[in-house]
């Protein structure tokens, strides 16, 4: 986790407002727009691990009130979020049932434990849980995983081991895709167009999307 953590400091992000961010994210919220759990527009939602606001920057279009916690002081500095939390994944410092979506991405396969961090977002959920992480299968994503130090736990991210971690912790899967061949920090502008053809479900995507109910 510390190395994670000065590794995180030193690397630039794009806004979340960027074309290739948008083009990353937007698909993956019309998907999870789809399975149903916005369909109550005044609910509540915790995006943990949440950096600059990569997706609560979006979800403030469907949320009452969107909370955005991070380990990272500097990535929360620049999350244009109005609530915003420093702590760990591993300790929510939130009550039981306290929000009607858990979110987070692509924070799990960074994290020593990651059932624990999946146990705090299943205890602080009223109703929904979402994981979006990367996919060990995706070529590029292996390779980068290999070449980077800090992403090193890519090569042990497949949908069977997030699937087999929400059975561990008795939730139903509602919804699940792999999907999309764009990195919202890594791809350049220019090959969004012609990548956007692969934001559709296939075994060799970039991303797994989990959409789990308590």
């Amino acid at each position: 986790m510390f190395e994670n953590k000065k590794y995180f400091s030193k690397h630039k992000y794009r806004q979340p407002y960027d074309y290739v961010v948008k083009s990353f994210v937007m698909p993956k919220i019309k998907f999870i727009e789809n399975s149903g759990c916005f369909k109550k527009k005044e609910i509540d939602m915790l995006d943990v691990g949440s950096g600059n606001g990569t997706f609560s920057w979006y979800f403030s279009r469907y949320a009452r009130k969107i909370v955005s916690l991070d380990y990272s002081e500097q990535l929360l500095k620049s999350n244009s979020a109005e609530l915003k939390v420093l702590g760990s994944g591993y300790n929510l410092p939130f009550k039981d049932n306290q929000f009607d979506v858990v979110f987070e991405a692509n924070l799990l396969h960074h994290l020593d434990k990651p059932y624990c961090a999946i146990e705090e977002m299943r205890r602080c959920s009223k109703k929904y849980v979402i994981l979006i992480e990367p996919n060990r299968y995706n070529p590029l994503m292996f390779l980068f995983s290999l070449a980077v130090a800090a992403e090193r736990g890519v090569l042990v991210s497949s949908m069977e081991k997030w699937k087999d971690a929400i059975r561990h912790f008795k939730m139903e899967i509602i919804a699940q895709k792999i999907t999309g061949m764009i990195s919202q920090q890594n791809t350049p502008a220019f090959m969004v167009p012609f990548l956007k053809l692969f934001d559709f479900d296939f075994y060799l995507g970039e991303y797994i999307v989990l959409i789990c109910k308590k």
